[in-house]
C-alpha cells in the first residue's frame, strides 16, 4: 500500500512539473486570423469552376481586375454597377470568396454607361451589393495614381459617399514602387509621394490601406534597372508610412514569367517574395498575375499558363499559402516595426542593403545581436499584448543559403515558425549558453521567431 501511494505522489509531483513546465514554455493563445491573399487579372472564366480553380490555390479574395481583350460591356467588364461584377459577386459567395472590387476608373467605362458615371456620388447610384458588402473587403479606386489623380479622388464628397455604403470596405489605390521615379508622377522624391497618399487619402479613414507592387526578377535585358537593389528601400518606406497611419499593408508581388521579366520562377522566388512581404507587416498578399494578360502583356506563364491551365506556380504557391494561413494568427498578431540588415563583411553592393545596415533596433526586449554568412534582414515586431517578435529572411540572391546566429537576451528559448513545409507547429529552440541560436535558411526562406519570456 505505501509503496502503491508513492508511486501515486510521485506521478503527481511528475504531472505538477511537466504542467509547470508547460505553462512556463507556453505560447500565447493568439487570436484566429489569415492573410487576404489575391491574384489579379481574375480568372476569365467567371465560373463556379473558374472560382473554385482560384481558391483551390489558396486565394481568399478576388481581385475584380478586367482584361483588354474582353468586350466593352456590361457583361464583359468589371466595374460598380456592372452585370459582370454582380456575377462574380454570386459565384464569390456560393463558393467561399471575399471580393475586392473595381471602382471602374476607366474610359470605357464611360462609353459603356454615359458622362455621367463618376459624377456626384456614384456609390449611392450604383448601391446594389447589400447581400454582398460582408465578402466586399475593399475598393480599388485608381491604379498608380499621379498627384492630380490623388486630388481627384481626395474629394470628401466621393470619400463621404464611400463610408456611407461601404462602411466596412478599405478604400485604396496602388502606389508604385521607388524606382519607378517620384517626378513622372508630380512629386519631388518618393517620400513626399507617400505621404501626399497617405496625407489626402488615408488620414480620411479609420482603417486605411496602402498598396504597393514590387517585381524583383526581371529579364537579362533589364538588369541594370535597379528592381533587386531597391526592395528593402522600398518596402521600408512604405511600411513607414503604414505604421504611422496605423494603417493595412497590401503588397503585390511577380508571378509573371517571361518579356520584360526573367523566362522562369522558380518556387524559392516565389516564397522569397512572400516572406519579404510578410517580414514588412502584410495583411495581405496579391499577385501579378493569376491569368495571362493575351494583348499587351503575352507572358510565359503566370499563375496559370497561356490556356487557362495552372502552371507550376500554382502549386508552388498552393503549398506557400498553406504554410503561411497555419501562422497567420501569430504574425497578424504582432505590428511591423522595424528593420535592420547584416552582411557577413560589415559592407554589401546592394544599395538598400546597406542602407539597413545602418540601421539599429531601439531599445528592443529580447534581441540583441546577429552575424550570418550571406545578406540577412532582419524586421522587428511588437504588440502591447504579447511584447517583441523578429522575422529573419535570407536577402541573398539566387540560391545561396544562409546561415545565421543570433544573439538574445531575457530568455533562454524561442519558438520558430515558417519554412518549407511548415504545418503551424512551432519548433521550440533552446539557446545555447551564450543565448545564441543558430538559424539556416535556404535560398528564398524566412523565420518569424517569437521569444518565449523567463518567468
Amino acid at each position: 500500500m505505501l509503496k502503491r501511494l508513492l508511486c501515486i505522489c510521485l506521478v503527481c509531483i511528475m504531472a505538477f512539473g511537466f504542467s509547470a513546465c508547460d505553462k512556463k514554455d507556453s505560447l500565447p493563445q493568439y487570436d484566429d486570423r489569415e492573410f487576404i491573399i489575391a491574384g489579379l487579372w481574375a480568372p476569365r472564366d467567371v465560373s463556379e469552376e473558374g472560382f473554385q480553380l482560384y481558391k483551390a490555390a489558396g486565394f481568399t479574395a478576388l481581385s475584380f481586375s478586367n482584361h483588354d481583350e474582353m468586350p466593352r460591356t456590361s457583361d464583359n467588364q468589371y466595374y460598380l454597377g456592372s452585370n459582370r461584377t454582380m456575377k462574380a459577386l454570386e459565384l464569390c459567395k456560393k463558393v467561399g470568396l471575399d471580393a475586392i472590387l473595381g471602382y471602374g476608373d476607366t474610359w470605357y467605362v464611360r462609353e459603356i454607361e454615359g458622362e455621367d458615371y463618376f459624377a456626384g456620388t456614384p456609390f449611392s447610384n450604383y448601391d446594389y451589393y447589400d447581400e454582398y458588402k460582408d465578402i466586399i473587403k475593399a475598393v480599388k479606386i485608381t491604379d498608380e495614381p499621379k498627384k492630380e489623380d490623388i486630388d481627384k479622388y481626395k474629394s470628401q464628397t466621393l470619400i463621404e459617399d464611400f463610408k456611407k455604403v461601404y462602411p466596412d470596405a478599405r478604400y485604396f489605390m496602388t502606389i508604385t514602387p521607388k524606382h519607378a521615379s517620384a517626378t513622372a508622377y508630380g512629386f519631388a522624391n518618393y517620400d513626399e509621394q507617400l505621404e501626399y497618399y497617405a496625407e489626402n487619402i488615408m488620414s480620411k479613414f479609420e482603417k486605411p490601406l496602402i498598396e504597393v507592387d514590387f517585381y524583383p526578377f526581371p529579364n537579362e535585358e533589364h538588369n541594370s534597372y535597379p528592381r533587386w537593389d531597391d526592395w528593402l528601400i522600398t518596402y521600408e518606406a512604405v511600411a513607414q508610412t503604414a505604421q504611422k497611419y496605423n494603417a493595412e499593408l497590401s503588397i503585390i508581388m511577380q508571378s509573371s514569367a517571361g518579356l520584360e521579366f526573367a523566362s522562369e520562377l522558380t518556387e524559392a522566388d516565389m516564397r522569397l517574395q512572400v516572406n519579404m512581404a510578410l517580414a514588412f507587416g502584410a495583411d495581405t498578399l496579391k499577385y501579378y498575375c493569376y491569368t495571362v494578360p493575351t494583348i499587351h502583356y503575352t507572358y510565359n506563364y503566370c499563375i496559370l499558363d497561356p490556356d487557362n491551365k495552372p502552371s507550376d506556380l500554382y502549386y508552388y504557391v498552393q503549398d506557400i499559402h498553406k504554410e503561411i494561413q497555419s501562422y497567420a494568427d501569430v504574425i497578424l498578431s504582432y505590428d511591423w516595426d522595424s528593420v535592420i540588415a547584416v552582411n557577413p563583411v560589415g559592407f554589401s553592393s546592394n544599395m538598400d542593403m546597406s542602407a539597413m545596415m545602418l540601421n539599429e533596433f531601439k531599445d528592443t526586449l529580447y534581441y540583441e545581436t546577429a552575424v550570418a554568412s550571406a545578406d540577412l534582414a532582419i524586421t522587428r515586431f511588437t504588440s502591447d499584448k504579447y511584447g517583441e517578435a523578429y522575422m529573419l529572411v535570407n536577402y541573398a540572391q539566387k540560391d545561396k543559403n544562409n546561415v545565421a546566429t543570433v544573439t538574445f537576451k531575457n530568455c533562454k528559448k524561442v519558438a520558430v515558425y515558417g519554412g518549407n513545409g511548415f504545418d503551424g507547429t512551432p519548433e521550440i529552440v533552446e539557446l545555447d549558453e551564450e543565448n545564441k541560436s543558430r538559424v539556416d535558411l535556404a535560398y528564398g526562406e524566412g523565420v518569424f521567431v517569437v521569444p518565449i519570456a523567463q518567468n
